[in-house]
């Protein structure tokens, strides 16, 4: 079948992202499919001005390089601003943002792109990832998805919603209004999967007339890739090498020998002055344990991470290191502490145990559910001193359990790995309507 993939966020400069994107494209390939077409992260995550005084290329331009929020905050700056135009035109209008998107074909050659790719597919397949976080305000990147999907369904493109998880906002709770427009998106796709019991759960809860299953993400498909012989694959030095070197670094010597390694979390990432000062405490502690470290930045939003190598001493793998080889990295790590669902999953993938921390969903909590841990903890996202000993505490405890801990894992996660092929068996089944939740 020809796709338009929608959501391949392998353009990002984010592990899970990357990771995600692949494996869910792999998975397509396998199945015989053909993608004719992409909707890039960066695509999604780019605003779509839109003005009535001025022509949309001009506003756009203006827009993105001052129409920020620094200048904002100066006085009378924003409503000048707004007079001129929105810098961004997606609402909660699928009809209005569809004719944004149509206007910004005469100035955005990946618009153009877009409707092409939508006009000659067969089908429309999305990367779900973790976009469907019903958030006040709502998120841009959810409100331009159900846009497209919107645009496939009308021109009666089947539509595949894989791989996602659905959850409400712990800060912000359930926005019910994006929860309504999703609805009513879902309810029509031929096929919606998400990857995680809880997620299944909140769907039934809250969109009671829209057909879903489950199957364990993508990326536990990898478990074949990073443990093929059942135990995880080396690093490749000559792969991973040259991201240190770019930043005038030696790949450190500690990934020649046992090591642990940090990383960072969706919450933490909020809060960067709060979070460098728990991420110093955490590797301070950390050091206990006799293990070199390696921190771990998932997405930009962990680079926070950057400030925390400086102040201990401690190496960190460059964001740019490609998503395999990052795998690998976390696969062969003793422990892993994170606040990220798919670096956690790479790791878990090799038999690596975790310490998870919280995150901006229940996926921290869920993923300990699924790799069936016997005692479910989430610690604080940013880390008191008295959690940071209990994380230690229980780090230590992993490390000591070893080759043990690790079977048991690479078992649980083999099997979930068996069920990917599972995620896209839906596509190509239904050149129209609906299939019924399994």
């Amino acid at each position: 079948m020809k796709l338009l993939y929608l959501a391949d966020n392998s353009d990002l400069a984010n592990w899970g992202c990357r990771a995600t994107s692949l494996s869910l494209r792999q998975l397509l390939a396998g199945a015989g499919h053909e993608i004719i077409g992409t909707v890039t992260g960066t695509m999604i995550e780019s605003l779509y001005p839109v003005s009535n005084l001025l022509s949309d290329g001009l506003w756009a331009r203006f827009s993105r390089a001052f129409n920020r929020d620094k200048v904002r905050r100066l006085p009378m700056a924003a409503p000048i601003l707004d007079l001129l135009g929105r810098r961004n035109g997606l609402s909660h209008d699928l009809s209005d943002n569809i004719e944004t998107l149509k206007r910004a074909r005469a100035w955005d050659p990946a618009t153009r792109r877009l409707f092409e790719a939508i006009d000659a597919c067969e089908a429309v397949v999305v990367n779900g990832e973790g976009d469907l976080i019903f958030a006040t305000p709502a998120r841009s990147r959810l409100l331009y998805t159900l846009t497209v999907c919107e645009m496939a369904l009308r021109l009666g493109k089947p539509l595949y919603y894989m791989n996602a998880m659905a959850s409400e906002c712990p800060t912000s709770g359930l926005n019910r209004e994006t929860l309504a427009l999703a609805a009513g998106v879902l309810g029509r796709a031929a096929a919606f999967k998400v990857r995680d019991p809880v997620s299944l759960a909140f769907v039934r809860d809250n969109m009671p007339g829209v057909a879903v299953s489950a199957c364990p993400d993508a990326v536990f498909g990898w478990s074949h890739l990073l443990a093929p012989a059942g135990a995880p694959i080396p690093y490749d030095r000559s792969v991973v090498a040259p991201y240190f070197e770019r930043q005038n670094r030696d790949l450190p010597s500690a990934v020649d020998g046992p090591y642990i390694i940090v990383g960072g979390g969706s919450r933490a990432a909020r809060h960067w002055p709060t979070a460098i000062e728990a991420y110093v405490r955490l590797v301070e502690g950390m050091k206990s344990l006799g293990l070199p470290i390696l921190l771990a930045p998932g997405c930009t939003g962990d680079l926070f991470l950057a400030d925390v190598s400086a102040r201990t001493g401690t190496p960190m793998i460059p964001i740019e290191t490609p998503a395999l080889a990052a795998g690998a990295l976390l696969a062969n790590a003793r422990v892993f502490v994170s606040g990220r669902w798919h670096p956690s999953i790479m790791a878990s993938a090799g038999g690596t145990p975790c310490v998870f921390m919280g995150s901006n969903s229940h996926k921290t909590l869920t993923i300990q559910t699924m790799l069936e841990s016997a005692d479910p903890v989430e610690f604080n996202p940013c880390p008191s001193a008295e959690e940071v000993t209990r994380i230690v505490a229980r780090a230590a405890a992993l490390v000591a359990a070893g080759d043990t801990e690790r079977a048991r894992i690479l078992s649980v996660t083999r099997r979930l790995g068996d069920q990917t092929a599972a995620i896209v068996a839906p596509v190509g089944r239904a050149a129209s309507g609906r299939i019924a939740a399994e």
